[in-house]
């Protein structure tokens, strides 16, 4: 990161002498440059907390006083890195969106966007007044790094970027991808399905949701071979090798098709969800659900489109999809779950030629849906209620999904609920929303809940079931290693010690 920040200020500091170059494009590329410089600060400041700041280049014959400096206090680091990005958008200002030659290059709404995630990072529990943690968390001269007192303000300051990017991105064309694909559907479930689907494996780049993205083909297509599934027995590691798969957690978490948890859902609540329902030859888990599930989650008996062709998925022991009953064996699916989110129906691979055809799309690294998500939110935590702006950004999301508004939902279950619960009701709606796009342990953490979750020993059904009965039953999943969580130790990355070595004003985070 830090070497990324210093090309970034080489290149400022040198694009103006750049023989023949316009003012203005002189300014797109440190407009660029400063967006970087921002970012890169940011995913120092999510991995390892405060942060030593890099304001500008820094001469190398510099005396050791001014190059081995202390680490930035938190929220001094948050005011950077905001500014840096507000000086990005202003420099951007002419590119709020990139025409199909420049794709993935920054643009002003993404900068604004981005401020908006770094602001609600930093009003949530882990980092605004956390006394628990980091009550004696210092610099050596005894700067606290982070402030002890709770600032509600923090939310205020979230909801107002979250508002300002929303705006831009409006204003610019941005709006909740709905798929073409979606017109014929019969119910909005349906609808809502495709449209789900869709948005991340049907444009080649979705310019529509997306604010910013990544496009390299290379991870997405490990992506779509090691999540897609197997089409061949006996197992082999030709063709779509079953690695990365939904968490039981994640099936857990999806909404009933009444856009309600299951315990809270009065068509639910009474029914078992882990009961076989021989009717749908499967659970009650998988037999109830919203949309978004069935766009996401491959399950035992249900739906599955790969290599051009549809089918039922077979989860069980000795089936095709299911284990080979050799633990020795990599690529079996450790929950009984498959990947389908990312799976395009054209995701294909040929067993004569041993030739891939993966489906080119790009990979979202910010998209307005969670920047409607990220506005509830805030207004929540500074409010103590939503508002009808909150309530309808909300429902934006839900109705492109198919799911009942809101208010419509929470009305079977008595109306919406108010403080902690709705809290935990907010956070669900953001979680499934964006489950398998990399976020949640991000939100884990900065929610301050990643030391319960993460310890949790994660769950599967009995792969080496070979009946329903024998199947689906819950269990342990197997893991090839102990996984921990200590807080506050986990909640950041250590320092590394040879760095540590060489800056004697560098600490250690806590816990180390």
């Amino acid at each position: 990161m830090y070497k990324g920040i210093r090309y970034c200020y080489i290149m400022i500091d040198n694009i103006d002498a750049v023989p023949g170059i316009s003012p203005s494009v002189a300014d797109e590329f440190k407009g660029e440059a400063y967006f970087l410089i921002a970012y890169y600060h940011w995913v120092l400041l999510t991995h390892y907390g405060p942060v030593i700041l890099v304001r500008g280049q820094l001469d190398m014959g510099l005396p050791e006083e001014q190059v081995y400096v202390a680490r930035s206090p938190f929220d001094e680091c948050v005011t950077f890195i905001a500014e840096t990005y507000d000086r990005a958008a202003d420099l951007l200002h002419g590119y709020p969106t990139r025409p199909d030659a420049d794709l993935g290059r920054a643009t002003s709404v993404a900068a604004k966007a981005m401020k908006a995630r770094l602001l609600l990072y930093a009003a949530s529990p882990l980092c605004n007044g956390n006394t628990e943690f980091y009550a004696r968390f210092r610099n050596n001269d005894g700067t606290p790094l982070m402030s002890q007192t709770y600032n509600p303000e923090k939310w205020k300051w979230a909801l107002d970027a979250c508002q300002e990017a929303i705006t831009l991105a409006e204003d610019n064309g941005h709006r909740l991808y709905e798929s073409p694909n979606a017109t014929a559907a019969a119910t909005a479930a349906e609808r809502g399905e495709i449209n789900y689907h869709d948005c991340f494996v049907e444009p080649l780049w979705n310019t529509t949701e997306y604010l910013w993205a990544m496009g390299d083909q290379t991870g997405i297509g490990h992506l779509q071979r090691y999540g897609g599934a197997r089409l061949k027995l006996p197992y082999s590691t030709d063709g779509f090798c079953i690695n990365i798969v939904p968490t039981f957690e994640c099936v857990e978490m999806y909404y009933t098709h009444n856009g309600l948890p299951w315990d809270r859902d009065p068509e639910t609540m009474h029914i078992d969800p882990y009961a076989y329902n021989a009717e749908k030859e499967t659970v009650n888990l998988h037999v109830y659900k919203e949309p978004r599930f069935y766009a996401s989650v491959g399950y035992d008996r249900g739906k599955y489109a790969i290599n051009g062709e549809e089918f039922i998925l077979k989860c069980r022991a000795g089936e095709m999809q299911g284990s080979v009953l050799d633990a020795s064996k990599e690529y079996q699916s450790c929950t009984g779950y498959i990947l389908k989110k990312w799976i395009h129906r054209q995701s294909a691979f040929n067993y004569d030629t041993k030739s891939w055809t993966y489906r080119q799309y790009a990979y979202p690294y910010i998209r307005l849906a969670e920047l409607y998500l990220s506005y509830a939110e805030a207004d929540f935590e500074y409010n103590g209620s939503l508002s009808d702006a909150s309530l309808n950004y909300l429902n934006l999301v839900r109705r492109r999904s198919g799911l009942p508004d809101f208010k419509d939902s929470w009305a079977l279950a008595g109306g919406i609920p108010t403080g902690d619960e709705l809290r935990k009701v907010l956070h669900q709606e953001r979680s499934i929303e964006l489950l398998m796009e990399g976020m949640r342990y991000h939100d884990l953490r900065r929610w301050k809940e990643a030391g319960e979750a993460m310890s949790r020993r994660p769950k599967a059904w009995n792969l080496d079931g070979r009946t329903a009965a024998d199947f689906y039953r819950v269990s342990t999943m197997k893991e090839s290693g102990v996984r921990t969580f200590e807080s506050p130790k986990t909640y950041w990355m250590a320092i590394p010690l040879s760095e540590i070595n060489i800056n004697y004003n560098l600490v250690q985070n806590p816990g180390y």
